[in-house]
């Protein structure tokens, strides 16, 4: 069983849900409506005109009962996903960054904000950030996964809807889970190191 401090700051509620199901869902999505909350870091890089890579962010820990371990699980993904955003701006790739905190747990309204964001901003990749406990296994989940954005190119129909495509890319880091885990890790550290391993998925491997 996990001491009282461990549980409480890595507790997962449950109804906590991955996002991902969601965006591996097929068929046309609903019209797309505002993004439910956008993060304080968010950020754009995006020439006018360019095709663009929206970085969505989103814990998975959220508990009702707990706001001060929401709040740190909010600012440990955006500053992942900030720092994701780091090396793949510098290599000059359009990035548009989108994060929700860990309390919009209303998936169906958060993938229609995604794609209504996507849409606007004419992105033809997804780039998932993800930092997360998994208490039964006991690790933190650092992941990144690329979605492509089907349905933007090319001729499209009166009403068409983008949609998200099949995973094209995963890296996974896992880190044991205790209580001092945010201070080894060091999210935004750690989304820098992934954010250039993930750039050969994104703009091609580097001469």
């Amino acid at each position: 069983m996990p001491r009282p401090h461990f549980r409480q700051a890595f507790q997962i509620a449950a109804l906590t849900v991955q996002l991902t199901t969601v965006l591996l869902m097929s068929g046309t999505p609903a019209m797309a409506q505002t993004p439910a909350v956008a993060g304080p870091g968010a950020a754009s890089s995006a020439a006018p005109g360019a095709p663009c890579v929206l970085l969505f962010g989103q814990g998975r820990n959220f508990d009702p009962e707990q706001p001060a371990a929401n709040r740190r699980w909010d600012e440990a993904n955006s500053a992942f996903n900030l720092a994701v955003r780091e090396p793949l701006a510098a290599a000059g790739l359009p990035v548009i960054n989108l994060v929700l905190p860990v309390s919009a747990i209303d998936l169906p309204r958060n993938l229609q904000g995604l794609l209504a964001e996507v849409q606007r901003r004419g992105c033809t990749r997804v780039l998932e950030t993800a930092l997360f406990a998994d208490v039964a296994q006991g690790v933190l989940i650092a992941r990144l996964r690329v979605y492509p954005v089907l349905g933007l190119l090319g001729p499209q129909a009166a009403g068409s809807q983008p949609r998200i495509g099949a995973v094209a890319y995963t890296q996974q880091k896992e880190f044991t889970l205790d209580a001092r885990v945010m201070d080894r890790v060091n999210p935004s550290r750690l989304g820098r190191v992934m954010g250039e391993e993930a750039m050969a998925a994104l703009v091609g491997p580097r001469e």
